[in-house]
């Protein structure tokens, strides 16, 4: 079912209490999926409620309910929890083009730090637990990959803006755990955009492209964001945590890895530095984030590069996208 935030909210059916009501923000994003889908295997006793602001392409999950609204409007987002009450609310939207953020400011402030407040101030009128992701952009790249402990110094407004959103959780007086996490890949319905997917379309254009060789991450299957998020609900474990694959590696080799996996050719994809971009916002070179706290608090394992890509291959291929697989 999809509802209207602007609608009568009589209409929107009650939540039974004896069930864990989970309300993922962003719903278009392509780790909501990967949660939703993990947490719709999870046995637990669950109702899963969705709010998108209608931007992204989203396939609407059999009988579970959607809602679309704006959560950077403290009076909607108050208004639907107050009725809804959800147990859990998993914030996954964010203002995410790097770029853009320098000049777009106000538009990178309200989703990544007001839209975060707005959370905040719900979590303590209906005292939920609020999942928050961040990112590693919020680390200079210095002297990456970074551990929980290590101090926040972004280079540019995107990354302040997270740092802004992270501090908002953690001086609201809420339970909160934080995600970081970096470079996220994966299959999903819609076939949204990630690094794996722009470069599988760049090589079917059978044509010579660029990979930056010099900036070094961790890349996260998102399957594994979700098999996290749901040890965190079962666990309500509060804090900080990183999420990030077993092998840090250069977006130019990370690129040569997908070829290889996808069985496309290697010999297209070509390196360059950085600096011969001339991006606007500065990125982090030697960014990506160290999983063990993660790891030993829930038993679990992150996937490697390879294992990641495979599994999202198998998926591709069941979801029949064979033009990807062949």
């Amino acid at each position: 079912m999809l509802f209207s935030l602007n609608s009568d909210f009589m209409t929107i059916p009650q939540i039974q209490k004896e069930k864990q009501t989970i309300l993922i923000i962003g719903a278009g994003s392509k780790s909501a999926e990967a949660i939703g889908r993990v947490l719709s295997m999870s046995h637990h006793p669950l109702r899963l409620l969705w709010l998108t602001s209608g931007t992204s392409p989203f396939i609407i999950p059999n009988n579970e309910t959607i809602f679309q609204g704006d959560f950077t409007n403290r009076k909607e987002i108050k208004e639907l929890c107050l009725h809804l009450q959800p147990n859990v609310i998993i914030n996954t939207a964010a203002y995410t083009n790097v770029d853009s953020a320098e000049t777009e400011r106000q538009k990178a402030w309200q989703v990544n730090v007001t839209g975060v407040e707005n959370l905040v101030a719900v979590c303590r009128l209906t005292d939920a637990h609020l999942i928050h992701f961040s990112t590693d952009y919020i680390f200079d790249g210095e002297h990456g990959p970074y551990v929980e402990t290590d101090a926040p110094h972004p280079l540019g407004y995107y990354g302040k803006t997270k740092v802004a959103g992270e501090n908002a959780c953690i001086g609201g007086n809420i339970d909160y755990t934080i995600i970081r996490t970096n470079v996220l890949y994966g299959a999903t319905k819609t076939l949204k955009q990630d690094f794996v997917m722009w470069t599988l379309k760049k090589l079917a254009e059978g044509k010579k492209f660029s990979v930056v060789n010099d900036q070094f991450s961790n890349p996260t299957f998102i399957d594994d964001l979700g098999y996290l998020v749901d040890k965190i609900i079962r666990s309500r474990a509060k804090g900080i945590f990183h999420a990030g694959g077993a092998d840090w590696i250069s977006r130019y080799d990370f690129a040569k890895m997908i070829a290889q996996v996808f069985r496309e050719d290697q010999n297209h994809i070509l390196p360059i530095t950085t600096n011969d971009l001339h991006q606007a916002a500065a990125r982090p070179m030697r960014g990506g984030v160290i999983p063990l706290k993660a790891e030993t608090t829930f038993g679990i394992k992150f996937s490697g590069i390879e294992s990641g890509l495979l599994a999202m291959r198998r998926q591709l291929q069941i979801a029949g996208h064979h033009e990807w697989t062949i």
